[in-house]
């Protein structure tokens, strides 16, 4: 299933990047390389600079990848495990935008990783469910509530990037239909973290 909501986010970006199930690390591993570090999450990719690039590893909870299993299609799994499918789009998300960046040579900041996923799942679920999206955009921006055990520069930071998505995914309601989302989103992909951030901050004021 991270192949296919890879593919559907590449689709709706026109990008093509590695495959995430090459870089896809279990449980063991993941406690492996990050020993005490580990907190509990369901989702988490590892990022590590090397030369000539970065080095990555993806993990989502083996529960939400079997729920995703069970539900036969990312239509489905959108109604029916949101919960799941946003885990595993979020980490997708990451994956797709730290390959992106380095292939650009540009750096990324934890802010932007956070905001894009948050974009990402809404518009990858509103795709899927296109009559839903004022309720997926309540489930995500309004109603959804943060982890426990974050300290508070990560509240803040999630918070930021929840308030800032919000604001951008409002505003795609005024595009006029799906190809003109499409450019919309592909031109905000492809603009500079600081112009991205600007556009976020302007919308959200």
């Amino acid at each position: 299933m991270l192949r296919a909501i890879q593919a559907h986010l590449e689709a709706i970006y026109r990008i093509k990047v590695p495959d995430i199930e090459a870089f896809r690390i279990d449980e063991q591993q993941l406690r492996s390389l990050m020993g005490d570090r580990l907190r509990e999450s369901s989702e988490w990719v590892l990022a590590r600079a090397v030369p000539g690039g970065v080095d990555l590893a993806v993990y989502v909870e083996h529960s939400h990848i079997e729920r995703l299993e069970r539900a036969g299609s990312l239509t489905v799994a959108a109604q029916t495990e949101f919960d799941s499918f946003c885990a595993a789009t979020e980490g997708v998300s990451h994956f797709m935008m730290l390959v992106e960046r380095a292939r650009r040579g540009e750096p990324v900041t934890m802010l932007e990783l956070e905001a894009q996923a948050e974009v990402d799942k809404f518009v990858s679920a509103r795709l899927h469910l296109p009559m839903q999206g004022a309720a997926v955009w309540s489930r995500l921006f309004r109603t959804a509530r943060l982890m426990d055990g974050l300290d508070a520069q990560e509240v803040a930071r999630y918070r930021e990037a929840g308030r800032l998505a919000a604001g951008f995914c409002s505003s795609l309601d005024a595009v006029p239909h799906t190809d003109a989302l499409l450019v919309t989103l592909r031109r905000f992909w492809r603009d500079s973290g600081a112009r991205r951030l600007e556009r976020m901050r302007r919308l959200a004021a």
